[in-house]
């Protein structure tokens, strides 16, 4: 994939708009089958913030084999690493993409009732309440097939909405309780 100055524009919002990085702030990226350059650009404007950025790449074939596996002490040795990660984060940047959308359909209920139990609930009581934290898909030609949409078509739509000046937005936005 060749440098697109929308990356950059992308991790801006993530890092300065959407999780508001201050100086020393340790940043979790956490990539699912996206380009390495979205990790890349995520990473260099934690840094410009002054943030630290710890970066994990993951691919969801090999997280669907680790829940298919349905071994609970394998996913609460998993549990413990993932929520001390979690708790030494100030913020967390999670980018996902997705190269089949139906990559879990065929995995046992059991086996991913233990990994909501062991993995992901135990993350999610700590990050939401405890850090700044914003998730967001990655635009696929699945997510394009979806709407209907040609690959370019979405991804230009893609762009467009997640790199508005949102800061710019919200001094336009009316509280919906002065309202009433």
């Amino acid at each position: 994939m060749m440098s697109d100055a929308r990356l950059g524009d992308l991790a801006k919002i993530l890092v300065n708009y959407s999780t508001n990085v201050q100086d020393g702030e340790v940043v979790f990226i956490e990539a699912f089958d996206v380009p390495q350059q979205v990790s890349i650009a995520i990473m260099r404007t934690v840094r410009e913030a002054g943030g630290i950025p710890i970066v994990e790449v993951k691919q969801n074939r090999i997280l669907r084999e680790l829940i298919c596996s349905g071994d609970e002490n394998a996913l609460k040795l998993i549990e413990d690493y993932e929520v001390y990660r979690m708790k030494k984060a100030h913020a967390y940047i999670g980018i996902r993409g997705s190269h089949n959308i139906n990559e879990m359909s065929d995995v046992a209920p059991k086996a991913i009732q233990l990994y909501k139990q062991h993995w992901q609930n135990p993350v999610l009581e700590i990050r939401v309440p405890n850090s700044k934290w914003v998730v967001l898909r990655w635009p696929t030609p699945s997510m394009a097939q979806q709407a209907n949409m040609s690959t370019e078509a979405f991804e230009n739509f893609y762009f467009a909405v997640c790199t508005l000046d949102y800061n710019r937005m919200k001094d336009a936005v009316v509280p919906l309780k002065t309202l009433m």
